[in-house]
């Protein structure tokens, strides 16, 4: 068990920062067109966005430390496919971002998991 907690670990850093990513890009305060790039990047940078790159910065740091112990064809699919349903259900469940999740997307998503178990056991 002790193998996979990085890869764990990095994943649902690499989900939450996705998360946050997206909060940041809704509560971003407008600036007018004719705003300074300052302005402009500081209505970008709220605490959300911030966040959201310092917990990619992590994820990046303990994913490396996941790769010294699994192999990148293992471990890049669980990252991904992961973080996608991770993304999916916190998307559809946290009242800021209220995104519908379609039958189509669980479908999706029942295929991709079942896809990377398949190369997870082999």
């Amino acid at each position: 068990m002790g193998v996979w907690i990085p890869l764990f670990t990095a994943l649902l850093l690499n989900a939450a920062a996705n998360v946050l990513m997206k909060v940041g890009a809704r509560t971003e305060v407008a600036v007018p067109e004719e705003a300074s790039l300052l302005a402009k990047a500081l209505a970008f940078m709220n605490a959300a966005t911030i966040i959201g790159f310092v917990l990619f910065a992590i994820n990046v740091l303990v994913y490396r430390r996941a790769l010294d112990r699994l192999d990148v064809s293992l471990a890049y699919p669980i990252m991904v496919s992961g973080g996608m349903i991770i993304v999916a259900l916190a998307a559809a469940l946290l009242p800021v971002l209220n995104e519908r999740v379609s039958m189509m997307r669980i479908a999706g998503m029942v295929v991709t998991a079942a896809g990377v178990w398949i190369v997870a056991r082999s």
